[in-house]
């Protein structure tokens, strides 16, 4: 009778530890997946400034007088193809003392310079089929170019 207390003792003992150990490597996992979600979603944050910065430069590069027309849709994908951005131009503000206020519908004129080339933007960042894990930012700021 003894000895079959003892075996029984032994596998309830060896259950006990299999579960703490289940236990540790689940705990161990959400903690993975924590780590690399937070590292994902700082990238595209980043990913949204760069975007924001680079738009502000295709903006500037665009000669609307010429033209006669606006900027209005501008697309980035990241280097490493993890991550697009789609930019939306909504308002072109102009202080039109001279008449040059471009010709297209997105454009706005103000009553003072102070705020003369701002453009309202909506930036919209998401990752791609790359990536399991989807994310998606949006954000609308106001720039001046």
């Amino acid at each position: 009778m003894k000895k079959a207390f003892g075996i029984m003792t032994a596998l309830f003992i060896l259950v006990l530890i299999s579960f703490l150990l289940m236990l540790v490597l689940k705990a161990s996992s959400v903690g993975i997946k924590h780590t690399s979600n937070t590292y994902l979603k700082t990238q595209a944050e980043l990913f949204m400034q760069s975007s924001i910065e680079n738009s502000i430069l295709a903006i500037e590069g665009y000669d609307r007088i010429a033209n006669n027309n606006c900027l209005k849709h501008i697309y980035f994908t990241s280097s490493d193809g993890k991550f697009e951005s789609n930019i939306t131009i909504l308002r072109y503000y102009c202080y039109d003392k001279d008449n040059n206020c471009p010709n297209c519908d997105i454009a706005t004129n103000i009553k003072t310079s102070k705020s003369n080339g701002n453009v309202l933007m909506n930036i919209i960042v998401q990752t791609t089929d790359k990536v399991d894990k989807k994310i998606r930012f949006s954000k609308v700021t106001i720039q001046k170019p």
